[in-house]
């Protein structure tokens, strides 16, 4: 694994029960360089005092904001599969998951073992609000990272869940129900390869994907951590896809994160190994010099990879006051910042999703397709989650519509797929069609 340097470590009892979660347990305290005697286990009572005693209370906190350093707390647990009066029964009697909101409220009900190892993502809904996305499953395992991107929500804590046998059964369920989906993606909520191969759910996937000949899974990541990848049979079946960023937001916003150059290294190695390789620019971040660093970032990218396909997406944020507290201002060019104020001032920042002006934003993807078409004419190019009227500007250079694109983590973006093979139904699912 990455070298990463937890100080406590928890683990609740009903994955103690498991023989093979101990193991699993004992195989990453040996990786963290650190003893398995060092593990509390805790009762699901203990669970609620011990997140007010440690600070996990409010993790929609983005770290840009905290005060916090060093490496997250580790609590080793396992799916529990509850039934929904269980679940109720939970939210009745414990306040930490009766009372939260948002990802605080997530990551309660993963500590207690209550989540399902997935969540769906509703293609109607967003259209409906004029953002072009499709429906679809994403599968989770962990969450928490050690990353500690500045815009980011998930340091502080991290649970990951050790019943992996029990895991992949559960998928095979959810595909079984769905095969409308044929690409998963694992896992947004934590970075996938930082932990591997001492923790294991990443081999298992390589390895449970490549016998199964009509679907695939998408390894999602900022690491570079690649290397116990290279020699698994594989069968095409698992994609990587890594956020890309310029070489100033690698370093200096996301911190603990590889570089530019070493996400581009890892997928050079990956792609050597026979894996497709993709990225998703996001979220860009317009630092000063940012067309001159985007330029560098394809360049170099290109030079080293083929990617499948790439996605373009921008960062979010609530008001120029939190965009002021998240980050150096000094990293920004002050036209920007002006800008910014004045596009709130002016009342017109109502869409927290997509802050930044249209016409600037149009500015910026239309930098990256130039740029994108200069070095690789056929590679597809796509927005992700934009908006209706931005898919309208820039569709023709895209040469696809909001209807028909190039999606890297989407529910049907099989390996060599081109946009007239896809097809948005009136549900928000993407079908194949025939060209």
């Amino acid at each position: 694994m990455k070298p990463v340097h937890p100080t406590r470590f928890f683990m609740t009892d009903w994955a103690y029960a498991d023989a093979r979660c101990v193991a699993r347990m004992e195989t990453m305290m040996a990786g963290f360089g650190r003893d398995p005697s060092e593990v509390r286990i805790i009762t699901e009572d203990e669970i609620e005092p011990l997140v007010r005693e440690n600070d996990w209370v409010d993790l929609d906190i983005r770290q840009g904001r905290l005060p916090f350093t060093g490496d997250p707390d580790v609590v080793f647990n396992a799916f529990r599969w509850p039934s929904d009066e269980e679940k109720e029964a939970l939210k009745e009697r414990v306040p930490i998951v009766r009372d939260t909101r948002g990802y605080t409220n997530i990551f309660m009900r993963m500590l207690y073992g209550h989540m399902p190892p997935w969540h769906y993502e509703d293609g109607a809904a967003k259209r409906s609000r004029q953002v072009c996305c499709w429906s679809l499953y994403d599968l989770h395992s962990a969450y928490g990272c050690f990353h500690k991107c500045q815009y980011c929500r998930r340091g502080r804590v991290t649970t990951l869940m050790l019943n992996i046998e029990e895991f992949l059964n559960a998928v095979d369920g959810l595909m079984a129900e769905n095969r409308w989906q044929q690409v998963f993606r694992y896992d947004v909520e934590t970075d996938c390869l930082i932990l591997e191969p001492e923790y294991g759910m990443c081999r298992a996937l390589v390895e449970h994907y490549a016998g199964i000949d009509d679907r695939y899974v998408i390894l999602f990541s900022k690491s570079d951590n690649v290397d116990f990848l290279l020699d698994l049979e594989h069968r095409g079946h698992t994609i990587m896809l890594w956020t890309l960023s310029t070489p100033t937001v690698s370093r200096r916003i996301e911190i603990d994160t590889a570089t530019t150059e070493e996400r581009i290294e890892a997928a050079r190695k990956c792609q050597a190994a026979g894996y497709p390789v993709r990225f998703k620019m996001k979220p860009i971040i317009p630092v000063r010099d940012w067309r001159g660093e985007a330029t560098e970032m394809l360049e170099k990218m290109f030079a080293a990879v083929e990617p499948d396909n790439l996605s373009m997406e921008m960062l979010f944020f609530s008001s120029v006051a939190e965009l002021e507290e998240l980050f150096d201002m000094a990293l920004f060019d002050p036209a920007f910042i002006d800008m910014m104020r004045a596009h709130e001032a002016s009342g017109a920042m109502t869409d927290l999703s997509h802050p930044m002006p249209d016409d600037f934003r149009e500015q910026v993807y239309r930098h990256y397709i130039t740029q994108i078409r200069r070095l690789s004419p056929h590679t597809p190019v796509s927005l992700c989650a934009e908006t209706q009227e931005m898919w309208r500007r820039l569709g023709p250079l895209l040469e696809c519509d909001e209807t028909s694109f190039v999606c890297n983590c989407g529910p049907i973006a099989i390996p060599g797929l081109r946009a007239g093979q896809v097809r948005t139904l009136e549900d928000g699912k993407a079908e194949l069609v025939s060209e």
